[in-house]
């Protein structure tokens, strides 16, 4: 069973901090008729734009610029916008109710955008206490020659949102922080830790344009044939069931800047990894029937940014985190009770835990030759039923974690996916060695083994083999939501802090006791199964 990615959306926009007003200036004549004329120079644009459909429509810098320079409307409240009509916010993902870990950006509907084209660089995320949080050891925005980091840390995930009967292009991308004190605590932007709060952020957002388009469709019957394209010479070498390939020379100083491919149907088709050696180009995609090559300048828009968080006193904003958690506090749960190690279904349960995570990583595994034969098969389904699988999912996930009492502010469905597929690297030695297995009565006769991590385990583990940056970016936000409260009161006053626990709980797997006495293992996946086979 190939598991589809899962990325950590954002369901809605959220800012915060102080809004922004937008109006146009009616001081005299001349400036009503320049805002007249800009009006309908941006209503000419947006003709265009409809007209084209799904296709690329060729824009000059002047008017990209004049399409971002519209305002947004009511209802967006930014910690800032750009000179470019860029707005900031800080937020947090799907199911994340406490941690704010996300720059935000939204900015008007323009074409020709598309996932690795947006990137959001930082130069200072920093604190009350004056200190620089911005982690500049793990991934960072800047590489080791100056050069900034266009990579798929700092690009952002796009999407289209809908406001007041207009569109525009929202984005979001983690902010990697690390306290300084320590140069080890990873930290969110939401939660820096103990007094300190975010102050001031500092960065620029990044926009790839391209401008002069120029496309050129190539057909079965043109095989062989060289075609003047981009100051060079294009020739479409051959067209297969699941794979096309073309020559292209190219002595200009344009680039080929995307691609789209049809069959006979005119039916976008999607394409796999594209490999070029010598500007021969191998391309994965089944069925095509034609190739529609575009060449274009590609330009660098910058836009700088920075904004200080004002207006509210220390008391103010412990106040509105403290609001904040009572309305997103979760239902009172009793005090887990856990099985004796003697006892039968413990025994039962412990014997056998580790091959069934073992048996669901490998099930799991997108390498597996039946899971790639499977996924080749998911590429033919109707989107409908793509779009369906994708929904049982990401349902039935979440129910899991939900059901095995592992949903915390930071702990959703993709956190578990992210977690078991770190276990993948692991060997079975490595499991019992850094992880306690303990077992407990969820209700009846349902049951749960959950995976504690023994942290200095772990971090005699990882001295000796490095870790996966993300990976500890999520068990280090998973410690800081699980970390228990201490209320101590000195000379009146009381006060409230994260006491560090050895172990911290990262996963867990059900199981149902039969009425003859025998475990049924809970397969996470059994709906996406039971689906596969229908």
């Amino acid at each position: 069973m190939k598991l589809t990615k899962i990325g950590l959306s954002l369901t809605a926009l959220i800012f915060i901090g102080g809004g922004v007003c937008f109006s146009q200036t009616t001081t005299n004549e001349q400036t009503m008729k320049a805002d007249i004329k800009k009006e309908e120079r941006i209503a000419d644009l947006e003709n265009r734009i409809a007209l084209s459909g799904d296709d690329y429509v060729s824009l000059t810098e002047e008017e990209y610029d004049l399409l971002l320079s519209q305002p947004l409307g009511p209802g967006f409240k930014p910690l800032t916008t750009t000179a470019g009509g860029i707005m900031l916010g800080i937020g947090y993902p799907k199911d994340s109710e406490v941690y704010k870990t996300d720059i935000q950006i939204i900015f008007p509907n323009i074409p020709n955008i598309s996932e690795g084209k947006v990137f959001v660089y930082f130069d200072y995320v920093k604190g009350t206490n004056g200190l620089d949080y911005l982690d500049r050891h793990g991934n960072t925005e800047i590489k080791e020659d100056g050069t900034y980091a266009e990579d798929d840390f700092t690009q952002l995930t796009l999407d289209k949102i809908t406001g007041d009967s207009k569109s525009y292009w929202f984005g979001s991308r983690y902010v990697n922080l690390r306290d300084p004190e320590d140069n080890m605590t990873v930290r969110v932007l939401g939660a820096l830790g103990g007094e300190v709060k975010l102050s001031a952020v500092s960065g620029k957002v990044v926009m790839l344009l391209p401008t002069n388009i120029n496309g050129l469709t190539l057909y079965k019957s043109d095989i062989g044939i060289e075609k003047p394209f981009s100051g060079g010479v294009i020739t479409l070498i051959e067209i297969k069931d699941d794979t096309l390939s073309f020559h292209f020379y190219n002595k200009g100083n344009k680039n080929l800047f995307a691609w789209t491919f049809f069959d006979d149907y005119q039916n976008q088709l999607d394409i796999g990894d594209v490999s070029e050696d010598n500007g021969l180009y191998q391309v994965p995609v089944k069925h095509a029937g034609t190739v529609t090559l575009y060449e274009a300048d590609v330009i660098r828009k910058e836009f700088p940014f920075s904004f200080e968080i004002k207006g509210q006193s220390d008391n103010e904003q412990t106040k509105a985190v403290e609001e904040t958690k009572a309305e997103n506090k979760q239902p009172d749960v009793p005090e887990p009770v856990y099985l004796d190690a003697k006892d039968p279904v413990f025994l039962n349960i412990h014997s056998r835990v580790l091959n069934d995570l073992k048996s669901l990583i490998k099930n799991a595994d997108p390498e597996l030759p039946e899971n790639k034969k499977l996924a080749e098969k998911m590429e033919t389904w109707p989107k409908e039923k793509q779009n369906q699988l994708q929904t049982i999912l990401e349902t039935s996930m979440n129910d899991y974690v939900v059901q095995a009492q592992l949903k915390t502010a930071v702990f959703n469905y993709g956190t578990f996916l992210a977690i078991l597929g770190s276990f993948r690297k692991m060997d079975q030695q490595g499991l019992e060695s850094e992880y306690d297995i303990r077992v407990r009565n969820l209700s009846g006769d349902s049951f749960v083994a959950e995976f504690w991590e023994d942290a200095e385990a772990h971090a005699l583990a990882i001295a000796k083999n490095p870790p996966d940056d993300n990976l500890e970016i999520f068990k280090e936000l998973i410690r800081l939501s699980s970390g228990k409260q201490s209320i101590s009161t000195e000379n009146g006053a009381t006060t409230t802090q994260m006491v560090a626990s050895r172990y911290t709980k990262m996963i867990a797997l059900m199981y149902s006791l039969e009425k003859d006495g025998s475990l049924t293992f809970r397969d996470p996946f059994q709906p996406m199964i039971d689906f596969l086979k229908n």
